[in-house]
């Protein structure tokens, strides 16, 4: 062979070499181009995403007819470059395709950004004869500038073992409604009743709502997602999803009985059902129980976290004035049955004062002095009780003693007092004394008359004549008795 010959040929090797290496530089890569696992299509719905919008990545997988035998797919994913590890999506385990056959998977992604994005689609498995095989496949999207409806959450922090609602607010900011609209909650170490809702359409500026029952199973900070999907104006479906982070604490369970008498002449009982707890209290039964009296019972719905409730309970039936009462409060927190219970003595006769035991005495000065006996008939204690002289027509205070200070007074007990009055009229026979006291922080006022018996006078010793004429008549009898003898002597 000639030189020139030679250098021909070297130069037709290079020419072939470089024009394979273009056939190989825009066909997608394998790992080993001789084998018959291929992706033949790979699409995205929809086909114009939005920013931050979950659309699906479906690839079509296929074992050429010609290969040796079956291929496992062990892992198929799509990668959006740039976004690091959350750029990657997954599906594994997805069973062998026998020659001639194919399968269709599809996997979510999300750009963050609008414009163009080349994502990649991987095959990886083996061959039958254990050959490990990684296929890649482009996909170009065009992410559009965001224009979605929008997902709002409100709810308060949950607590473990106890439902809470979680309100779910869908508004659709678009020109055009949205069609064939589903909504779907989940999240992280929670129970969700009723996870999805559907709804046949949204109009353009409208707004729905969807309320979900939360258990939460784990303290600690947890996420719920709201995910959205949706038919647009254009006929695309579109997902778009939102993640809303809240605390959950552990269970604390407190509920306290505060019980208050109702004095009238309808007694009763104020049940207060105070919930110090963090969980909500349901389907409260009171009920009241006493050896002196029959009380009624009352049935309250729930009571919120660190709220109170109040019933009344009726007393009937007494027996006496202060009975000792049981009251018991039956209720529901997070499905478990719990009690509470609290003991006190009823008192349905507040504290009272009457005067007793008076005595009313003339003194050396003119003067009347009265003593006697505060006593409290109730059943409470009653404070700063004073007695004094009330003025009238006839009837003044005097001092010194116009009026009594007692003080305090326990219930059923009593204490003594003394007071001066004078009395200017001679046919007075009561003194008006007034008592004030008060009694659960009102002021009262009694009025008690003391039976005064006047002292004896001149004038008040007889209905006849007066005295000077009584003896004048007895006089002028012994006269005439004295003169009668005379005459008959001589």
């Amino acid at each position: 062979m000639s030189p020139r010959t030679s250098s021909s040929a070297v130069a037709a090797a290079l020419t072939a070499l470089v024009l394979l290496s273009g056939l190989a530089a825009v066909a997608p890569t394998t790992a080993a181009q001789s084998t018959s696992v291929v992706v033949t299509n790979a699409t995205h719905t929809p086909t114009t995403p939005a920013v931050g919008d979950t659309f699906e990545v479906r690839a079509t997988i296929r074992n050429q007819a010609g290969a040796a035998g079956p291929f496992t797919v062990n892992e198929v994913a799509v990668e959006v470059p740039g976004r690091g590890p959350a750029g990657w999506t997954r599906a594994t385990d997805l069973g062998a395709l026998s020659p001639g056959t194919s399968m269709s998977v599809g996997l979510p992604a999300t750009v963050d950004e609008p414009g163009w994005h080349q994502l990649r689609v991987y095959v990886y498995g083996q061959t039958t004869t254990g050959r490990a095989v990684r296929v890649t496949y482009p996909v170009t999207v065009q992410v559009v500038e965001q224009q979605r409806p929008q997902l709002d959450a409100d709810f308060d922090d949950g607590v473990v073992g106890a439902d809470s609602t979680v309100a779910l607010t869908v508004s659709n900011g678009l020109a055009t409604s949205i069609r064939n609209v589903q909504v779907e909650l989940s999240g992280e170490h929670v129970r969700i009743d009723r996870q999805r809702r559907v709804q046949s359409a949204l109009e353009s500026e409208a707004e729905t709502n969807y309320t979900f029952e939360v258990t939460p199973t784990r303290a600690g900070t947890q996420t719920l997602t709201a995910r959205l999907t949706y038919t647009d104006g254009s006929g695309e479906r579109r997902t778009t999803a939102q993640t809303f982070r809240y605390t959950v604490e552990r269970m604390d369970r407190n509920v306290r009985l505060d019980v208050a008498s109702v004095r009238g002449e309808e007694p009763g009982v104020e049940v207060t059902v105070v919930n110090l707890g963090n969980a909500r209290v349901e389907d409260v039964a009171v009920t009241g129980e006493s050896g002196d009296a029959a009380l009624s019972t009352a049935l309250v719905d729930e009571v919120p976290p660190r709220a109170t409730e109040t019933v009344r309970l009726n007393v009937t039936n007494l027996a006496g004035v202060a009975p000792e009462l049981t009251v018991r409060a039956e209720y529901e927190v997070a499905g478990e049955q719990y009690e509470a219970m609290r003991t006190v003595s009823g008192v349905f006769v507040p504290g009272q004062v009457d005067l007793t035991g008076i005595e009313v005495t003339e003194t050396d000065g003119g003067t009347v002095r009265i003593a006697g006996t505060a006593s409290n008939v109730g059943t409470t204690r009653v404070q700063a009780v004073t007695v004094r002289v009330r003025a009238g027509d006839a009837v003044s205070p005097a001092s010194p003693g116009a009026e009594y200070f007692v003080g305090a007074i326990d219930a059923s007990d009593f204490a003594s007092f003394t007071v001066n009055a004078q009395v200017d009229g001679e046919n007075e026979t009561t003194i008006p004394l007034e008592v004030t006291y008060l009694v659960d922080g009102e002021e009262r006022t009694r009025t008690v008359e003391a039976a005064y018996d006047p002292p004896e006078t001149p004038d008040r010793r007889g209905t006849g004549f007066p005295l000077v004429g009584v003896g004048v008549v007895l006089a002028v009898a012994v006269a005439g008795v004295f003169l009668w003898r005379r005459r008959r002597a001589a």
